[in-house]
């Protein structure tokens, strides 16, 4: 076991551990996207996907975790907004949360999406 710190993830057991809370969330980010019962905005959507990009981001940023791939995080940007734009109106959203909402979600994906280009390079 290599250690090169004192902090919490600055050993390889820690590092792989956050590496494996990395590809769990990855992959409920994927099948959240892949299943039409749980990928709608009111299901699992907003409650889940979003969330989980940011839980993502915040493990790279804190705990020097190899965020995904950005062509992943690009993938699934575009996925879950056009899930999004598909599904806002039926929800009937008081005036402005539909743009403001949507903003963060963007915002979201774009941090993670930042980190993954920083990390593994800009994606294809």
């Amino acid at each position: 076991m290599g250690t090169w710190g004192t902090g919490n993830f600055q050993n390889d057991s820690a590092n792989d551990y956050a590496g494996e809370l990395v590809d769990t969330l990855s992959a409920r980010i994927e099948e959240c996207l892949a299943d039409e019962e749980c990928s709608p905005i009111d299901e699992l959507g907003e409650a889940v996907i979003v969330p989980t990009v940011a839980i993502l981001s915040l493990l790279h940023e804190h705990c020097n975790a190899a965020p995904p791939k950005a062509a992943v995080v690009s993938a699934w940007k575009a996925s879950y907004l056009a899930i999004y734009d598909e599904q806002i109106d039926d929800l009937e959203p008081k005036e402005g949360y539909k743009q403001w909402r949507r903003q963060v979600i963007i915002d979201t994906f774009d941090k993670l999406l930042n980190q993954a280009t920083t990390f593994w390079g800009k994606a294809p």
